[in-house]
């Protein structure tokens, strides 16, 4: 299981704002300082996440999370912030800052408790999966398509040294696996066998081959010629004398030792202490106190209710047969899924240039922050990680927001899920999401960046919702395949739950999928896969997207033609990722302040 320390948005503000260093309006006042501090110190203990967000000191560091003395730092660093902020909420404060103060404390806590649990103590001993491990994310970035730019000498050092501590957190993995297995808490057989050969893939190569040799092939011709040279050399001995040793140090050791005793179980609810790890996960990634019960049963209501809408799509397109017929029909319908990988890329650029024209109907601020979509290189594309993901802009405009298409994963074949996936990612969805929140220069930076899965996913659930508004569903199938994104995320509340807290196994939750979706078999594995490896973070956009549509709901109901759709969305995107009640509650202030019952001064 990875770290909390997900992944992130990559900020294109300047690095002195982002990283928390106060500007003049920041920096007048005791709160934006504790702000200011607590960003810089976290970040310290967080390397990939700052490298995510653009920080350059942290180039030549790796996660450390897998470490004793980490866990006691972060701890410290917790408890002393929660000191901090209890003495400044003693102080009167403005409304904008008690309310980042407010933020910042369920943070501190939540964080401090458990850093400090019996379920850190699980988690950490579960450090690897096929959708998330860490493995995953530095082979993206020593290669130059993740996180990681190389434009000058510095760079290409800096991920040298950069080399040595993923191999340390490598052999650390191998220590906290070996623990889990003295403990009786391993991974399920289906994760192992994931990623063996996402680790497989970088041994044999010569370093030349690899895709470590990237940076190399692609080096800027400004180098000087001793440094072209020497860079050289020392990329082939670091390659073959440290990455590939690595690689093989994890990938023998799964394969010899810890596969053997891996668990045919695929739930954290199998495990001792795994329902406290999944409670908390569930906590985490939805921001709420809903129960795994009441998640399974929202879940099940909601795809009754989608079910029925694709009913209703069913009959446009002149289908009279069932629903399973139906679907059944799409799966084996040709003319429905695209013919190569190679058509995949110009789709989805297509359905982008589409969306732009018609945001301004729906949104006073239109970020302008660039935006791109690329194949996910093969070598770090790997098997079973999924279809892709997204990643904002580098801080220093090096690199524009980027969705990674996985062109060859099953879930990016059809054409009919082209238009719902490219407003969830690109615009008005993540892309459009995480530039706003970068772009409020006055919101301290642990807002701008906040990792709320709810907020954040439940956003781009949102987002997609908004094609109908843009009039980009008018064709029945893109309609359809709105709706087949819609019931998937229902479908994840239930069969989430259903792995972790009820006992299912994979068969269990892949013939939920295949009875309540389009998707083929291998599809739903696929999915079923991910929710096994990655607890709890499939919750959060459902959740979040009903919480966004309430909220939308009390607002027009309450407002009245005093409803601006405009203003309604600014408001939820400017005041950065947030938990689902701050969220409620800044709504209704907003809404009180639109109705002429308080001032109109912007409070996020």
């Amino acid at each position: 299981m990875k770290s909390r320390a997900a992944s992130l948005p990559r900020c294109l503000l300047g690095l002195a704002i982002l990283l928390g260093a106060p500007s003049t309006s920041l920096a007048a006042d005791p709160a934006s300082e504790l702000y200011s501090s607590y960003w810089s110190a976290r970040l310290r203990l967080e390397p990939q996440r700052a490298v995510q967000l653009g920080e350059r000191s942290a180039l030549d560091q790796f996660d450390r999370s897998l470490e004793d003395d980490w866990r006691n730092d972060m701890i410290a660093l917790l408890d002393q912030y929660r000191v901090s902020i209890a003495t400044l909420a003693q102080n009167p404060l403005s409304q904008k800052n008690g309310r980042s103060l407010s933020i910042l404390r369920a943070e501190v806590d939540e964080d401090l408790g458990f850093y400090s649990s019996p379920a850190f103590v699980l988690s950490r001993r579960l450090p690897i999966d096929q959708f998330q491990g860490p493995h995953l994310a530095y082979a993206q970035d020593a290669s130059g398509s993740g996180a990681v730019s190389f434009n000058s000498v510095a760079d290409y050092d800096l991920a040298l040294r950069r080399a040595d501590a993923f191999a340390r957190w490598a052999d650390q993995a191998i220590v906290r696996l070996r623990e889990g297995l003295s403990h009786g808490i391993v991974l399920p057989t289906l994760v192992v066998e994931r990623v063996l050969p996402q680790l497989e893939v970088h041994l044999r190569p010569a370093p030349e081959d690899t895709e470590f040799w990237q940076p190399i092939r692609s080096m800027p011709d400004s180098f000087s010629v001793s440094d072209q040279q020497r860079l050289t050399a020392a990329y082939k001995q670091k390659i073959s004398a440290i990455i590939q040793p690595a690689y093989r140090r994890l990938h023998d050791f799964l394969a010899e030792e810890y596969l053997p005793h891996a668990r045919r179980s695929v739930g954290l609810g199998d495990l001792p202490g795994g329902g406290e790890l999944y409670e908390h996960l569930v906590r985490f990634h939805t921001t709420t106190h809903l129960s795994p019960l009441e998640i399974h049963q929202l879940g099940r209501k909601e795809v009754e209710r989608i079910g029925h809408e694709i009913d209703r799509v069913k009959k446009r397109l002149g289908f009279r047969g069932s629903r399973q017929a139906f679907y059944e029909s799409v799966r084996t319908n040709k003319a429905l899924h695209f013919d190569s990988p190679e058509e995949v890329i110009p789709a989805y650029q297509a359905a982008a240039a589409r969306i732009v024209p018609r945001l301004p109907a729906l949104f006073g601020i239109l970020p302008r922050m660039p935006y791109e979509i690329r194949p996910l290189p093969p070598d770090s594309s790997g098997a079973f990680q999924g279809n892709g993901d997204y990643a904002a802009p580098a801080a220093d405009g090096s690199r524009p927001g980027i969705l990674w298409m996985n062109t060859h994963s099953p879930g990016v074949q059809d054409r009919y899920d082209v238009m719902t996936i490219s407003l969830h990612e690109g615009r008005p969805g993540h892309h459009f999401q995480a530039s706003v929140a970068l772009e409020q220069a006055d919101l301290p930076a642990f807002r701008r960046s906040g990792n709320y899965t709810a907020f954040i996913e439940g956003w781009g659930l949102y987002a997609e919702s908004l094609g109908k508004e843009m009039r980009l569903f008018d064709d029945p199938w893109q309609y359809f395949g709105h709706l087949t994104y819609a019931i998937l995320r229902a479908n994840r509340l239930v069969i989430d739950t259903g792995l972790h807290a009820y006992g299912w196994s994979v068969e269990d939750g892949v013939r939920w999928m295949t009875e309540h979706s389009s998707m083929t078999a291998q599809q739903a594995r696929d999915e079923v896969e991910r929710y096994v490896a990655y607890p709890g973070q499939a919750l959060a956009y459902k959740v979040g997207e009903l919480k966004i549509r309430e909220l939308r709901t009390y607002a027009e109901r309450t407002l009245g033609p005093r409803f601006d759709v405009r203003r309604f969305h600014d408001r939820v995107l400017q005041g950065g990722p947030v938990p689902l009640f701050d969220l409620e509650q800044d709504i209704h202030l907003w809404v009180q302040e639109e109705s002429g019952h308080a001032g109109h001064s912007a409070v996020r």
